[in-house]
């Protein structure tokens, strides 16, 4: 290591670093949407600038703590694990947690830099929006109707919809923050514009996990309008008009309606038996409830990272054989996922570790508390950072929240 580290000082000296971690951050964008192995390859790379850091800086570095508390507990139970190959995977699907937040705290970007990677992240979301909403105008009635059946739109990220709702609400946050860095009054303009078509589009597409993050950022807004700021009528003014624009979304976009009237009839027969097969709420249930009864039989250790399917898989066989192999997956509760992996031990670790990494990455900024919020919410809902989207989404939120430009640099 040190000797790697001597031979790179003289080739990353200077500005090259930065340089490199905002070519790096821009190729993981791209990514995320376009291509798998652009994204492992990118984020990989995002290491070099920590490898050639000093001792001192090492041992200095802010995410360093958090990044190994959270992934500590997939690396010790590979010493359980009996499917090594799988539990290998999960480890494997972590390490852009590991690369892209040690490579990013190792530099200090510009604003310029910061705006520029910011910037082409939100213009390559927008690209990826537009995908989908053209995919949507060539087929609009089977889409519309697809919706009654548990089905969205097509989007790219390999048509990972969830994370593409949350990668889109991501940028909505990061688009805000850009705002008072902008040059000119019509860049500034021009990224309004983007942003509201962000939000259009998460009504249009209508996954939950993109709206429940949206709304959940507006009511915490409010409070702080409301609760610190002071401004009441505002705040009350505010509100009527989210829920004028909320309805009105409703009555106009099919999309939305459907998806609405499917949840409600999803959780309608799911309320009456939790053991129907072929529903969506009910399998997420399940899969929570699996998750907590797998834990709880091995409170101590859990089974393994590696074996966690099998487990799951096992579950059903004795208290739901009826339910089909598409609805047993993996506990929709990243908590639970821990718990049902490392037991209780690695499930408060992974706690710790993810608070202590919002904490970090935090600049005080009330922005900065909605990219925290809009990271926790996924994961309450979905197995989220066992995926590489979501590790690399969830690093994005650590290094886009950190960064806190109060004045634009001089020439910006």
């Amino acid at each position: 290591m040190h000797e790697f580290r001597r031979m790179m000082q003289p080739v990353l000296k200077n500005k090259w670093p930065a340089q490199w971690i905002t070519l790096c951050l821009v190729l993981v964008s791209a990514g995320l949407l376009f291509s798998r192995a652009l994204l492992s390859f990118a984020s990989v790379l995002m290491i070099i600038p920590f490898l050639t850091a000093t001792r001192k800086n090492f041992f200095e570095n802010r995410y360093l703590l958090p990044v190994i508390l959270i992934l500590l507990p997939v690396w010790l139970s590979g010493l359980w694990s009996h499917d090594t190959n799988t539990w290998w995977n999960s480890v494997a699907i972590k390490l852009p947690l590991l690369t892209m937040l040690l490579g990013c705290s190792a530099v200090k970007l510009s604003q310029k830099q910061w705006l520029l990677t910011a910037m082409a992240f939100v213009i390559l979301v927008s690209i990826g929006c537009s995908w989908s909403l053209y995919q949507y105008a060539a087929n609009s009635d089977a889409i519309e109707a697809s919706y009654l059946t548990a089905k969205v739109l097509p989007t790219l990220a390999d048509q990972d919809y969830v994370r593409f709702s949350w990668m889109v609400m991501i940028a909505v946050l990061i688009g805000i923050k850009c705002l008072p860095g902008l040059p000119s009054k019509s860049t500034q303009a021009l990224l309004l514009f983007l942003l509201a078509s962000f939000i259009v589009y998460l009504h249009i597409l209508a996954t939950k996990t993109g709206l429940i993050c949206l709304y959940s950022c507006c009511f915490i807004y409010l409070l702080h309008l409301v609760f610190i700021r002071k401004k009441w009528k505002m705040g009350l003014l505010i509100l009527l008009m989210m829920s004028m624009a909320a309805t009105i979304a409703y009555k106009s976009l099919p999309t939305l309606r459907n998806r609405v009237q499917y949840v409600v009839y999803d959780f309608s027969l799911f309320s009456k038996s939790d053991t129907g097969r072929g529903y969506n709420d009910a399998a997420r249930w399940l899969s929570i409830r699996a998750g907590y009864a797998i834990m709880h039989s091995q409170p101590l250790t859990g089974v393994g990272f590696g074996d966690i399917r099998a487990a799951v898989n096992e579950w059903h066989n004795q208290f739901h054989p009826q339910s089909f192999d598409y609805e047993r997956f993996l506990p929709a509760n990243e908590w639970m996922v821990y718990g049902a992996g490392s037991g209780w031990p690695g499930m408060l670790c992974f706690t710790a570790g993810l608070l202590l990494l919002l904490l970090r990455s935090g600049s005080g900024s009330l922005v900065s508390l909605l990219l925290s919020v809009t990271a926790f919410i996924p994961m309450l809902t979905d197995d989220t950072i066992e995926g590489q989207l979501g590790v690399v989404l969830l690093s994005f939120i650590a290094f886009f929240g950190q960064q806190n430009f109060s004045q634009p640099e001089p020439g910006t």
